[in-house]
């Protein structure tokens, strides 16, 4: 018989081991290559990977501002106690010193600003460097912003660290991962969109309902660290984002070139007009988002638990609509009439806001408040509606600007109208009234809004029929 020393047997599970651990050191080295090049994928494999993560990035940050109505309570729970003061006391209302209402609404405000003001300019450091470096710089700046804010005492410096700070890294993660996405899509752009703008909304559901149990057992401090560590994990979403085929450097523009091309795209005739008359619909965005909680608390005498749903019902009807505008949007010709028809439902329901005495007209409002604000998922693929493929991105970082600097101004309107007048009647009513007068306009822009085979027949002008660019122009236009 032979004799096989032990030696032998540990000499090949050695050899076994290093083999094993070779072949999944391997495995890793591919998969990092992998994720480090260029992908041309188009409707398919890579481009819903794509899609996911601009899903889950747009989960967690529009989701945190959304939610900002029930961190709001607590901090002006916070704040109004070191003035001896009730959130719904008269008290807050008496002297300009403590009419902190307001205040406090513009650290919420700030960062939603600084997150759509900053469209254009991350859109432009993106379009040089790439989405991935800045979406992951971004996210990095969003979740320090959150961690910070819990260490805040006074309202200056939560809105240096929430409202800056976090608005700077919001902008950087939000413009360029949803100004991007079209190109990965052709057939299912408009779905691929809306699924991922759906996702600020399934974040508000999520969020709401954790920070209202967060706020209630351990405080508004414990509500920024549990999103600051949220806010970390979209650091891995940004990797995700792997970059479409590379131009030669010579071909890349500076960036002082891309910001010039981003404002000239305001310079095309029908964006120009419906980008201001649609940025109407978003003064009334954040106004809702933060104060509706306070006011059932307030005004109707609602728990706290029992305010925060309506969130909860706003979301889950945003979120479902969102799905259904992309949708639609791949049918039909003219997708600026879906716009406008979520946006005039809820240019409605603010209109009526005054008539709401119940808990559960409130429960019906915020249904239909869910329904216009899918807007913002259903205006996403206008822009390469009315400028064309070319342009779109850019044209998103200017819808991003204006759409920034409106709904920036309605969580503090409302704030300074509690405080003057202890109701939000008056500047609800015209926050509806600004939004049916946007549906209303954008008619004009509707009417005037080129058919697709006008598009195709124009491009196809300018190009040679023999030429290769223009069957990839008629192709990228048909697919609007």
């Amino acid at each position: 018989m032979t004799h096989v020393s032990s030696s032998n047997f540990n000499h090949v599970g050695d050899v076994q081991t290093k083999k094993a651990t070779t072949q999944t050191n391997a495995r890793r080295r591919s998969s990092i290559k992998i994720l480090m090049l260029p992908t041309a994928a188009v409707d398919e494999g890579w481009s819903w990977v794509v899609c996911i993560a601009c899903f889950f990035i747009n989960f967690v940050l529009i989701g945190v501002w959304s939610s900002f109505g029930v961190l709001y309570v607590g901090l002006l729970e916070h704040y109004v106690d070191s003035n001896e003061t009730d959130i719904c006391s008269s008290e807050n209302r008496s002297q300009s010193s403590n009419a902190i209402s307001g205040q406090t609404a513009w650290i919420g405000s700030q960062a939603t600003l600084f997150t759509f003001l900053l469209g254009p300019l991350s859109v432009s450091l993106a379009t040089r460097w790439g989405v991935r470096p800045v979406v992951i710089t971004g996210c990095c700046l969003f979740s320090i912003g959150l961690f910070l804010t819990a260490a805040t005492n006074q309202i200056w410096q939560a809105i240096l660290t929430y409202g800056v700070m976090g608005g700077l890294g919001g902008s950087m993660m939000y413009s360029p991962t949803v100004g991007s996405l079209p190109a990965y899509f052709r057939k299912r752009k408009s779905l691929a969109v809306c699924l991922a703008r759906s996702g600020s909304w399934f974040g508000n559901l999520a969020f709401v309902s954790c920070m209202t149990v967060i706020r209630d057992e351990f405080g508004w401090r414990m509500q920024c660290v549990f999103l600051g560590c949220i806010g970390s994990l979209t650091i891995f979403m940004g990797a995700l984002y792997r970059p479409r085929p590379v131009q030669p450097a010579s071909a890349r523009p500076s960036v002082k070139e891309i910001v010039v091309q981003s404002c000239n795209s305001q310079r095309h005739r029908r964006f120009a007009v419906w980008v201001w008359i649609h940025s109407l619909h978003f003064f009334q965005l954040y106004l809702v988002l933060f104060h509706l909680v306070r006011h059932a608390r307030c005004m109707l005498g609602v728990d706290s638990t029992a305010s925060s749903l309506l969130l909860v019902y706003l979301s889950a009807a945003a979120a479902c609509c969102s799905i259904s505008n992309g949708i639609l949007q791949d049918k039909v010709k003219n997708k600026i009439l879906i716009l406008q028809f979520v946006i005039f439902v809820g240019g409605v329901a603010n209109l009526s806001f005054r008539f709401l005495t119940t808990y559960r007209h409130l429960i019906v409002y915020s249904i239909l408040i869910g329904i216009g604000d899918s807007f913002l998922s259903a205006m996403c693929v206008i822009p390469q509606e009315l400028v064309g493929s070319k342009e779109a991105v850019n044209a998103f970082g200017i819808l991003s600007f204006s759409g920034g600097l409106v709904s920036c101004f309605g969580g503090p309107a409302g704030g300074w109208a509690f405080d003057a007048t202890g109701s939000y009647d008056v500047v609800f009513t015209i926050a509806g009234g600004f939004s049916v007068v946007s549906c209303l306009l954008m008619f004009c822009v509707s009417c005037s809004t080129k058919t697709k085979s006008e598009m195709v027949a124009e491009a196809s002008k300018n190009e040679p029929k023999s030429s290769p660019a223009a069957e990839v122009v008629g192709s990228v236009e048909t697919s609007v």
